[in-house]
């Protein structure tokens, strides 16, 4: 195999690929390594795969003599940064030693076979969706802070859930403590279509999407896998099997008390008394007419806080939460005023804006001793 090409194109496809390459020292040496392989005499293709989920990407290049080689992910990175380029060579022998060079420096590093790169599943497509890049970003971003990270409890809400329904995709995660919800309308032709996505593929999908409003992804959904195709990558991921948990149960259908605020005023002032939190030590809130008292005591010290509010309904005498939990909440609440609806000390806190229903989050109140 030899080929050469632009040094800066190649180091941005191979830091790509290896988003998917596990940092953990592998069982099969191949799967810390990147697939090289020649395409065409002007294309080259690159793999990384951690058995999980596999990311291609591919570049133009000029081949003299096809091939393919897998190259140690991290080594390669390593590589590729010192070098000065702008062109960089590959030559690989029969031995899978593979000379690096530009003008200035050369490198030889010893290959792997790649007949001992496992072969990554080809996905059947049964059904495909479109998003924009913005908005898929802006939908991850608001859920997966609250995917459950405790695998033996429930493995399948180590994922987050897409579901389309009534021409809209809901983006849902939640650990047991909480819900988050996302939503937006797409134009799509499919209804009823719900799958569950590791954790850890929407975390190397979000730093792939595009922010600009033209980029589209596409995603095609199998029964076990899916594929999103962001730009030019290719990301292959397994989808989590089970039943995902009845999350619209939990969404109280009534509240007694509504507070509107600004979500920014909310987190400073909850930020404020969380000085004082210790482990088992939560913040406990007062609401009454225009206003929220917010304490936090411990064996640190107390901590008292007050927001002007707008408020209806009956004052809450104390509710208490999580504050790491109420203050994600709060941070991915991007709009200029939210509601936060109550029923009671002991129903879940629901937050959502107060002028759509592009996202929904619910926390469970910490229940108070005597």
């Amino acid at each position: 195999m030899q080929f050469s090409c632009s040094l800066n194109n190649l180091s941005e496809i191979v830091n790509n690929v290896s988003l998917a390459i596990s940092a953990k020292t592998n069982t099969i040496p191949a799967l810390e390594g990147i697939l090289l392989s020649s395409v065409s005499n002007r294309e080259l293709k690159l793999t990384g795969y951690n058995l999980d989920i596999g990311i291609l990407g591919s570049l133009e290049v000029k081949i003299q003599e096809e091939g393919s080689i897998v190259l140690n992910a991290q080594l390669l990175r390593e590589i590729l940064r010192k070098m000065a380029g702008p062109i960089v060579n590959f030559s690989v022998n029969d031995k899978f030693i593979t000379t690096i060079s530009d003008n200035e420096t050369e490198y030889k590093i010893i290959g792997i076979n790649p007949e001992d790169y496992p072969t990554i599943p080809q996905v059947g497509v049964n059904q495909t969706l479109k998003i924009k890049d913005n908005i898929l970003k802006t939908m991850i971003s608001q859920t997966l802070f609250a995917v459950s990270q405790n695998p033996a409890q429930n493995p399948i809400l180590c994922g987050s859930m897409f579901k389309v329904e009534n021409g809209c995709l809901n983006i849902v995660s939640v650990d047991g403590y909480r819900v988050a919800l996302s939503k937006r309308k797409i134009e799509t032709n499919l209804s009823d279509v719900n799958f569950v996505v590791p954790s850890k593929t929407l975390n190397e999908i979000c730093k792939l999407l595009n922010e600009e409003e033209d980029s589209e992804t596409i995603i095609e959904i199998s029964q076990s896998h899916a594929v999103f195709k962001i730009g030019g990558y290719f990301i292959i991921t397994r989808l989590l099997e089970g039943s995902f948990i009845d999350y619209e149960a939990a969404i109280p259908k009534k509240s007694s008390t509504t507070v509107l605020t600004d979500p920014k005023e909310m987190t400073q002032r909850i930020e404020r008394v969380s000085i004082m939190v210790t482990n088992r030590i939560s913040v406990v809130m007062k609401v009454e007419e225009s206003k929220v008292l917010l304490q936090c005591e411990s064996t640190l010290g107390q901590a008292n806080d007050m927001l002007s509010v707008e408020m209806t309904g009956e004052p809450i005498e104390k509710i208490a939460f999580n504050n790491r939990y109420m203050l994600e909440a709060l941070k991915h609440a991007e709009c200029e005023k939210i509601k936060i609806n109550m029923d009671g000390p002991v129903m879940p806190i629901k937050i959502e804006p107060v002028d759509s229903d592009e996202f929904l989050y619910l926390v469970l109140p910490v229940r108070l001793k005597a």
